[in-house]
Protein backbone atom coordinates (compact mmCIF):
# COMPACT_ATOMS: atom_id res chain seq x y z
CA UNK A 1 0.00 0.00 0.00
CA UNK A 2 1.20 3.40 -1.04
CA UNK A 3 0.38 5.85 2.21
CA UNK A 4 1.50 8.85 0.86
CA UNK A 5 -0.37 8.56 -2.68
CA UNK A 6 -3.42 7.27 -0.35
CA UNK A 7 -3.61 10.10 1.48
CA UNK A 8 -3.07 13.10 -1.03
CA UNK A 9 -5.65 11.10 -3.12
CA UNK A 10 -8.05 11.34 -0.09
CA UNK A 11 -7.47 14.95 -0.13
CA UNK A 12 -7.91 15.62 -3.85
CA UNK A 13 -11.13 13.59 -3.49
CA UNK A 14 -12.08 15.41 -0.41
CA UNK A 15 -11.42 18.67 -2.48
CA UNK A 16 -13.45 17.73 -5.73
CA UNK A 17 -16.27 16.10 -3.83
CA UNK A 18 -17.06 19.28 -1.69
CA UNK A 19 -16.31 21.59 -4.22
CA UNK A 20 -18.47 19.55 -6.91
CA UNK A 21 -21.27 19.53 -4.23
CA UNK A 22 -21.02 23.03 -3.15
CA UNK A 23 -21.19 24.60 -6.43
CA UNK A 24 -24.10 22.39 -7.45
CA UNK A 25 -26.14 23.61 -4.17
CA UNK A 26 -25.98 26.75 -5.65
CA UNK A 27 -27.72 25.89 -9.03
CA UNK A 28 -30.31 23.69 -7.44
CA UNK A 29 -30.37 24.30 -3.35
CA UNK A 30 -33.95 22.84 -3.75
CA UNK A 31 -33.26 19.27 -4.61
CA UNK A 32 -30.46 19.45 -2.13
CA UNK A 33 -32.66 20.05 0.83
CA UNK A 34 -33.98 16.44 0.15
CA UNK A 35 -30.58 14.93 1.87
CA UNK A 36 -31.12 17.31 4.60
CA UNK A 37 -33.24 16.34 7.98
CA UNK A 38 -36.79 15.36 8.13
CA UNK A 39 -38.23 18.49 9.29
CA UNK A 40 -36.52 20.80 6.67
CA UNK A 41 -36.80 18.11 3.96
CA UNK A 42 -40.91 18.16 4.42
CA UNK A 43 -40.85 22.34 4.85
CA UNK A 44 -38.96 22.24 1.59
CA UNK A 45 -40.38 19.41 -0.29
CA UNK A 46 -43.35 21.36 -2.32
CA UNK A 47 -40.71 23.70 -3.37
CA UNK A 48 -38.69 20.81 -4.98
CA UNK A 49 -39.26 20.36 -8.79
CA UNK A 50 -38.33 16.67 -10.33
CA UNK A 51 -36.70 18.69 -12.76
CA UNK A 52 -33.70 19.73 -9.84
CA UNK A 53 -33.76 16.35 -8.29
CA UNK A 54 -32.76 15.05 -11.37
CA UNK A 55 -30.13 17.21 -12.45
CA UNK A 56 -28.48 16.78 -8.50
CA UNK A 57 -28.85 12.78 -9.41
CA UNK A 58 -27.14 13.56 -12.77
CA UNK A 59 -24.16 15.34 -11.04
CA UNK A 60 -23.93 13.02 -7.91
CA UNK A 61 -23.95 9.26 -9.47
CA UNK A 62 -21.87 10.13 -12.53
CA UNK A 63 -19.41 12.24 -9.88
CA UNK A 64 -19.07 8.85 -7.27
CA UNK A 65 -18.30 7.05 -10.48
CA UNK A 66 -15.59 8.88 -11.60
CA UNK A 67 -13.98 9.37 -8.31
CA UNK A 68 -13.95 4.92 -8.07
CA UNK A 69 -12.53 5.26 -11.41
CA UNK A 70 -9.70 7.42 -10.25
CA UNK A 71 -9.11 5.77 -7.20
CA UNK A 72 -8.68 2.46 -9.03
CA UNK A 73 -6.58 4.12 -11.87
CA UNK A 74 -4.13 6.00 -8.81
CA UNK A 75 -3.68 2.99 -7.10
CA UNK A 76 -2.72 0.91 -9.94
CA UNK A 77 -0.11 3.96 -11.14
CA UNK A 78 1.12 3.64 -7.60
CA UNK A 79 1.46 -0.12 -8.09
CA UNK A 80 -0.60 -0.84 -5.52
CA UNK A 81 -1.93 -3.91 -5.92
CA UNK A 82 -3.44 -7.49 -4.29
CA UNK A 83 -7.56 -7.32 -3.18
CA UNK A 84 -6.61 -6.11 0.39
CA UNK A 85 -4.18 -3.71 -0.58
CA UNK A 86 -6.82 -1.58 -3.83
CA UNK A 87 -9.77 -2.33 -0.89
CA UNK A 88 -7.74 -0.27 2.07
CA UNK A 89 -6.73 2.15 -0.44
CA UNK A 90 -10.30 2.85 -1.75
CA UNK A 91 -11.65 2.98 2.11
CA UNK A 92 -9.50 5.22 3.17
CA UNK A 93 -9.65 7.61 0.52
CA UNK A 94 -13.91 7.71 0.75
CA UNK A 95 -13.15 8.04 4.31
CA UNK A 96 -11.47 11.42 3.56
CA UNK A 97 -14.46 12.06 1.27
CA UNK A 98 -16.69 11.65 4.32
CA UNK A 99 -14.97 13.35 7.02
CA UNK A 100 -14.37 16.33 5.05
CA UNK A 101 -18.33 16.26 4.20
CA UNK A 102 -19.13 16.24 7.72
CA UNK A 103 -17.36 18.84 8.60
CA UNK A 104 -17.23 21.37 5.64
CA UNK A 105 -20.96 20.61 4.37
CA UNK A 106 -22.61 19.22 7.46
CA UNK A 107 -20.99 21.14 10.43
CA UNK A 108 -20.10 24.43 8.38
CA UNK A 109 -22.27 23.89 5.28
CA UNK A 110 -25.36 24.19 6.98
CA UNK A 111 -24.54 27.47 9.34
CA UNK A 112 -24.15 29.08 5.75
CA UNK A 113 -27.30 27.99 4.39
CA UNK A 114 -28.71 28.69 7.57
CA UNK A 115 -28.15 31.98 7.63
CA UNK A 116 -28.38 32.86 4.10
CA UNK A 117 -31.88 31.08 3.92
CA UNK A 118 -31.39 29.52 0.69
CA UNK A 119 -33.90 26.83 1.28
CA UNK A 120 -38.00 27.85 0.53
CA UNK A 121 -39.99 26.72 2.76
CA UNK A 122 -37.54 25.80 5.47
CA UNK A 123 -36.32 29.43 6.63
CA UNK A 124 -35.77 29.63 10.54
CA UNK A 125 -37.29 26.14 10.71
CA UNK A 126 -36.13 24.36 14.11
CA UNK A 127 -34.26 21.39 12.10
CA UNK A 128 -31.55 24.13 11.05
CA UNK A 129 -30.28 23.67 14.68
CA UNK A 130 -27.12 21.17 15.70
CA UNK A 131 -29.37 18.77 17.85
CA UNK A 132 -31.55 18.30 14.89
CA UNK A 133 -28.96 18.16 12.37
CA UNK A 134 -26.87 15.96 14.08
CA UNK A 135 -29.66 13.26 14.31
CA UNK A 136 -29.05 13.13 10.63
CA UNK A 137 -25.41 13.82 9.83
CA UNK A 138 -23.86 12.03 13.00
CA UNK A 139 -25.17 8.56 12.22
CA UNK A 140 -25.01 8.88 8.45
CA UNK A 141 -21.00 9.89 8.59
CA UNK A 142 -20.46 7.52 11.85
CA UNK A 143 -22.28 4.34 10.97
CA UNK A 144 -23.34 4.55 7.47
CA UNK A 145 -20.62 6.17 5.34
CA UNK A 146 -17.91 3.71 7.95
CA UNK A 147 -19.89 0.28 7.67
CA UNK A 148 -21.29 0.33 4.21
CA UNK A 149 -20.44 2.91 1.62
CA UNK A 150 -16.06 3.27 2.60
CA UNK A 151 -16.10 -1.19 2.36
CA UNK A 152 -18.58 -0.82 -0.79
CA UNK A 153 -15.87 1.85 -2.02
CA UNK A 154 -13.11 -0.65 -1.09
CA UNK A 155 -14.86 -3.58 -3.04
CA UNK A 156 -15.54 -1.24 -6.05
CA UNK A 157 -11.70 0.06 -6.66
CA UNK A 158 -10.04 -3.37 -5.59
CA UNK A 159 -12.82 -4.70 -8.24
CA UNK A 160 -11.85 -2.14 -10.54
CA UNK A 161 -7.62 -2.61 -9.47
CA UNK A 162 -8.30 -6.17 -10.78
CA UNK A 163 -9.46 -5.45 -14.15
CA UNK A 164 -6.38 -3.33 -14.66
CA UNK A 165 -4.40 -6.38 -13.26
Amino acid sequence: MNWSRTILDGIVLSILFNAVVGLFFFVVPQAYAMMFPKGIKEAAKPYVTRKELCVMHLVLYPMYLLMFIYMAVSAHFADVSGFRNLFWTGYIEMMFVSVSDFILLDVLGRIYVKDKGMIKGAENHPGWEWKEWKKLAVPEHGIFWTFLFCPLTGLIVAGIGALLG
